[in-house]
């Protein structure tokens, strides 16, 4: 038992740190009601990764390391400012595009094109099942040092913003807000959740970030409208639902990250019906 706590400390602090930014940003994306936004930043971010690793593997002037990580987040991180100034621009009443037509699109093409250039690298196979799926259980400490390095100072910006980027989520709920520049803030919270997406997904995969981000979020809109109330249930369900996913896969010796998947669905379905005995047990009194 000893030997399994070892083992999984390292995995359980970093999806702790991921869950308590992606709940955050989840209940901002659930309230503008752009879904996949997280999954097609993850997947541009990606892409920029997959650029980079594909430029150090074919090209015979590189001399660097084909996994060096610095190389490969500056483009993921210069793709996901790319996005996050295209996504800005297109948030436009005018528009008979809807946002979220435009989300999906970018992810189906940067999905086509990150596969496609993967192709042509070696282990293109293993490239794209981490790009999927990540590496949450072989996480290192420094890995989990650099993720919270990123996450602080991101996390205070919002916190000592908060009221600037709630104003602005509410435009996207058609909702007046006398925000100065809300088209400045916006890109900054773009641009701030890019760099996490790029991080996370790093570390836990396109799939698994997704469901850190939406799931708990979901579960919490289900109970709450305050904010810090959402926050806490979001955090909740997230550490429950990475505590018995980390326990399975040991027991089982399965991927972690399905496991913690699988909770945190369980979890969701475990809500829904706990709101809808709640909802009952009103109407009846």
């Amino acid at each position: 038992m000893a030997e399994a706590l070892v083992f999984m400390s390292t995995p359980f602090v970093g999806s702790l740190l991921l869950i308590i930014i992606m709940v955050y940003f989840g209940i901002h994306v659930i309230e503008r009601e752009i879904i996949f936004i997280d999954i097609a930043l993850a997947q541009i971010a990606a892409l920029g990764s997959a650029v980079s690793l594909v430029i150090a593997t074919v090209s015979p002037e590189a001399h660097h390391d084909v996994h060096d990580h610095d190389s490969r987040t500056f483009l993921a991180y210069f793709f996901c400012l790319v996005a996050a100034g295209i996504f800005t621009l297109l948030k436009n009443k005018h528009l008979n595009i809807p946002l979220e037509a435009v989300i999906g699109i970018a992810y189906a093409m940067a999905t086509t094109s990150a596969v496609i250039i993967l192709d042509k690298g070696a282990g293109s196979d293993v490239h794209i099942h981490d790009m999927l799926a990540g590496t949450i259980l072989w996480i290192s400490w420094n890995q989990v040092l650099r993720l919270f390095l990123v996450i602080l100072p991101i996390a205070l910006l919002h916190y000592f913003f908060r009221d600037k980027f709630k104003a602005v989520t509410l435009t996207y709920q058609d909702r007046e807000s006398k925000i100065k520049n809300p088209k400045l803030w916006d890109f900054i919270f773009y641009m701030t959740f890019g760099i996490v997406i790029v991080e996370a997904v790093n570390i836990g995969g396109i799939v698994t970030i997704f469901a850190f981000l939406i799931i708990p979020a979901a579960i919490s809109a289900l109970f709450s409208t305050r904010w810090t109330q959402r926050i806490l249930i979001g955090l909740l369900a997230g550490g429950i639902a990475v505590i018995l996913g980390l326990y399975l896969s040991w027991v089982m010796d399965v991927p972690c990250s399905p496991t913690i998947i699988l909770f945190l669905a369980v979890l969701l379905l475990l809500a829904i019906i706990l709101k809808g005995i709640l909802k009952i047990r009103r109407a009846g009194v």
